[in-house]
């Protein structure tokens, strides 16, 4: 199957699916402190960064992530584009949160696809069960990531995330998270 015959085909389907190496495979459903995890990074995010140049998707838009079309848990680009496009090649921070079946693909596989987009500036890999989360950032004088995310743990911790020159405070994504 290739990407367009994915994408028509997907309309179609009740569930969660991305598209990897030529085939479809279904996403679990998630957990209630993931899906907390992931509107909290929505709305810290919507909060912070300038709305008339960024627009925020929650799950639901693809990303073309080399031969892949992922799925994240929230996507930041650029405002604009055809409505009806289903994904983006060009996405400039996205978050991942950890699911117990997702653990290997979004610190692994994702992290090969993702870092690969050259517009993606930030990539955040968060748990969902405590305040944790690895962060890879593109350097902007080398215009590389590093090759090591670096991790932030705790609620008195932000992230940092210098492309937008914004931080995003650990105690908001996780406030009804216990740690």
């Amino acid at each position: 199957m290739g990407k367009l015959e994915f994408l028509s085909w997907v309309r179609t389907q009740d569930g969660r699916y991305e598209y990897e190496n030529g085939y479809a495979v279904m996403q679990a459903r998630v957990t209630r402190g993931h899906s907390v995890v992931a509107d909290e990074f929505l709305v810290a995010l919507n909060a912070r960064i300038n709305r008339k140049k960024w627009r925020i998707h929650v799950e639901s838009f693809g990303v073309e992530a080399g031969p892949n079309i992922r799925y994240p848990d929230v996507m930041v680009e650029e405002r604009g584009g055809d409505l009806s496009d289903m994904t983006t090649a060009a996405p400039v921070l996205l978050v991942e949160v950890l699911s117990p079946s997702s653990i290997q693909m979004d610190l692994t596989e994702k992290v090969k696809d993702y870092l690969s987009i050259n517009s993606l500036q930030v990539y955040i890999v968060a748990s969902q069960s405590q305040p944790l989360c690895w962060v890879w950032q593109r350097d902007a004088v080398s215009g590389h990531f590093e090759n090591q995310p670096v991790e932030f743990s705790g609620k008195d911790r932000s992230l940092p995330l210098a492309y937008f020159e914004i931080e995003l405070p650990l105690a908001e994504i996780y406030e009804d998270v216990s740690s």
